[in-house]
């Protein structure tokens, strides 16, 4: 499923490498920028039979982390896991920052988390499914039901534009997904990430095995 990932902040001198968490290793990745500068979904989608989406506010760190994990964990995500609760807290009870739970008959399917912190425009920050939910055509729906609310909340002052990025260790399908609900690529930039130890070698045990 299309997901987001942060680069995780990592600490670093002049002609050194950089100090990371242990579990964690520096991998080569490209990342790709998209923007969109008008809506693209003017009418409320329609949600499939049994699906609805909820804000969630002020999210509790270690319930946020539960779901974070389980949704990003097939592709990497760290970010959030590598701040403290304090850290964590900070962004998740800022109320420019809005997390929306997708539910599917009252069971949690997914979330997409939104950034309005920058005056003009918003940023979404993660979004994916969990894994049993993928393939449902939920994804589609979760996306387009945010690009609506974005575009169309007025009580958060005039948009400029929504933007995202996604990554070479996201999923192969992320891109053209992205595209297709209208988003299009204004930058592209490589260069080291860093990502959980194990899930690289996972990576690695599934390309060796064809």
């Amino acid at each position: 499923m299309p997901d987001l990932e942060r680069e995780p902040d990592t600490d670093t001198d002049a002609g050194t490498d950089p100090v990371l968490p242990p579990g964690y290793v520096m991998v080569q990745a490209r990342t790709t920028y998209l923007e969109m500068l008008e809506n693209s979904v003017v009418e409320p989608p329609e949600a499939p039979a049994g699906c609805e989406m909820r804000l969630w506010r002020r999210p509790p760190p270690g319930q946020y982390r539960e779901l974070f994990s389980a949704v990003g964990g097939p592709w990497g995500w760290s970010g959030r896991l590598l701040m403290t609760d304090d850290q964590l807290r900070a962004v998740l009870d800022d109320d420019r920052i809005e997390v929306w739970r997708l539910y599917r008959d009252e069971t949690l399917a997914g979330f997409i988390e939104l950034d309005r912190r920058v005056p003009g425009e918003v940023e979404i920050v993660y979004f994916g499914l969990l894994p049993e939910f993928v393939g449902r055509g939920l994804g589609s729906f979760a996306l387009r039901t945010a690009i609506h609310h974005v575009w169309t909340a007025g009580e958060a002052g005039p948009i400029r534009r929504l933007w995202l990025h996604t990554c070479d260790y996201d999923s192969p399908t992320a891109l053209a997904f992205y595209q297709k609900a209208g988003f299009r690529i204004y930058d592209e930039h490589s260069g080291p990430e860093a990502y959980p130890a194990e899930h690289i070698a996972r990576l690695g045990e599934r390309q060796a095995g064809g």
